[in-house]
């Protein structure tokens, strides 16, 4: 079992499952292997999933009434149904961006797998099972929490049925790809923390040419690969985040339902966005790379000089980290780290009171021309 989450074989396995990363995993050499089947497996789910995400914008297209939500207004009813059609839309985004790049992730992640043989540690080991276990509670909430709000929207089969197969199926391929980018966050940083023992060993060339190779990967394939990924998601959950308190203020608090549902729908609504936000979160706060690449200029602070060529080496380093930059990003748009946090927490509330001003207008408009 230790190896099965050492190697990340079990991410690989389910991301293989959705059509994602279709590769074979050569334990013995450490290698990601593309076969003709798994290219074709490939090529077929991206298709597939291309058909499936335009069907069901065509769809809701071209029956718009059936998604209407009766609890809802314009206002909620618009927003519903362009998160849904957004999400479609990412998926589909998604999946074509893993195809197209599918050789320089299989690169990515087979370098990184590599690192990850070279610095074992049994605590990661536990770190990607937490990270599995979270996903699947969290895949079982999301589960729960759009069967009981959606069965109680009144909607007709077809479009509850959509509804919930687009928002399960996306919140499983796009937060499977949040924790297996944290995953991998987790490995550079692991590395780093081995090569900064190295230089507080002493051993100042190989651990900092280590480290410079971790931090030119970091900086370069992997925000390459997954920094472009990392955007549509986030805008995603951004867009989505304001859905769960915007139905609460559109039901309960407006008198909606009775007093024997108002809890369960105090519960559905409260929880609505809480596994989107647990892993984008988790995804953010995941620093150990930012950590240990700042832990190194401490460590060379503490060198003591010899007046030889390795101290104009020390001081060279230690001058171009003071200005430090973000060392991954979401394709140069903003930082992939805690310091995002409070102003993405900043524009979901910014969207929510945007939201609820125009229900309000529509509603006071409703008012108006009833007179």
């Amino acid at each position: 079992m230790s190896n099965v989450f050492r190697d990340l074989r079990l991410y690989l396995r389910l991301l293989h499952l959705l059509g994602m990363m279709c590769c074979h995993f050569d334990s013995e050499h450490c290698r990601l292997l593309a076969t003709p089947q798994s290219e074709r497996y490939a090529l077929v789910y991206a298709g597939v999933i291309f058909a499936a995400t335009t069907g069901c914008l065509t769809f809701a297209h071209l029956q718009p009434h059936l998604f209407h939500i009766g609890i809802y207004n314009r206002t909620g009813n618009f927003y519903e149904t362009l998160i849904f059609g957004s999400t479609c839309l990412v998926l589909s985004l998604l999946y074509l961006i893993m195809y197209v790049r599918r050789h320089r992730h299989r690169y990515l992640v087979q370098h990184l797998l590599r690192l990850n043989k070279r610095c074992l540690c049994k605590s990661r080991d536990r770190q990607f099972l937490h990270n599995l276990i979270l996903y699947g509670v969290l895949t079982v909430i999301c589960f729960g929490n759009y069967l009981h709000g959606y069965i109680r929207s009144g909607l007709a089969v077809i479009p509850l049925t959509m509804y919930m197969v687009v928002y399960i199926y996306a919140f499983s391929v796009i937060c499977l790809l949040l924790v297996f980018f944290v995953c991998l966050k987790q490995i550079m940083g692991a590395g780093l923390r081995h090569y900064n023992g190295q230089v507080d060993q002493g051993h100042l060339v190989p651990g900092l040419r280590g480290r410079q190779k971790i931090l030119k990967v970091c900086m370069g394939e992997l925000n390459d690969c997954f920094g472009l990924l990392m955007l549509p998601i986030v805008g995603l959950i951004l867009l989505m985040a304001p859905s769960g308190p915007f139905y609460l203020i559109s039901t309960v608090l407006e008198g909606k339902f009775g007093p024997n549902e108002c809890l369960y729908v105090l519960l559905t609504s409260s929880t609505w966005d809480t596994p989107w936000m647990i892993m984008l979160v988790l995804m953010l706060s995941t620093n150990g790379i930012t950590v240990e690449a700042n832990k190194t200029a401490k460590i060379l602070a503490k060198v003591p000089r010899t007046g030889t060529g390795l101290d104009r080496m020390i001081e060279k380093f230690l001058l171009k980290n003071l200005r430090q930059q973000p060392i991954l990003t979401a394709y140069g748009f903003f930082a992939l780290d805690k310091s995002t946090l409070f102003k993405l927490f900043t524009a979901i509330f910014t969207y929510m009171v945007i939201l609820v001003q125009f229900k309000e207008m529509e509603n006071t408009t409703k008012t108006i021309n009833k007179f």
